[in-house]
């Protein structure tokens, strides 16, 4: 049973209004977060919370997301190695271990290497990284949601 649409209350600013209405949630999802492309409002198991940092996408079409918001909503944890800030490592479930490197395309999951098409970057001090290899790895299901042109609106990740 997946509920057909779910909204939550428009949010104003002094020239923007966002209305946060996505499809297909899963209700027996333990964690569901929506992330809107240049929006540093999150909704966040219903709940809306105020961000410092904005998904978008970068120029190879891939939706980039700052990890730390991203991951401490789903109670994971972000570790920097103090010695080499450009080392991501992100800790899930006790079970799942994920570590990236700024600006290079490959990564491992629990030991596994992989490759991405494009690469984490660190964008005014925040780490952003291209998310379906992040929340895929971590066992997330992953729906973009689209504007009628075909880009990127938000992103819907539930686990």
């Amino acid at each position: 049973d997946h509920r057909d649409l779910h909204s939550f209350p428009t949010r104003r600013s002094s020239d923007l209004t966002l209305e946060y209405t996505f499809g297909a949630e899963d209700p027996l999802a333990d964690y569901t977060v929506v992330m809107t492309i240049d929006s540093t409002e999150y909704v966040v198991n219903n709940n809306i919370i105020s961000g410092d940092a904005a998904p978008y996408i970068d120029s190879a079409w891939r939706t980039m997301v700052p990890i730390r918001a991203l991951m401490e909503a789903f109670d994971a944890e972000v570790v920097w190695d103090e010695n080499d800030p450009s080392v991501v490592t992100i800790n899930f479930d006790g079970d799942t271990q994920i570590v990236m490197n700024v600006g290079e395309t490959g990564y491992t999951i629990n030991g596994v290497e992989g490759d991405m098409d494009t690469v984490p970057v660190n964008n005014n001090g925040r780490v952003y990284v291209p998310i379906r290899f992040v929340a895929e790895g971590s066992g997330f299901h992953v729906l973009p949601l689209y504007y009628d042109a075909g880009l990127t609106a938000s992103v819907v990740f539930q686990r």
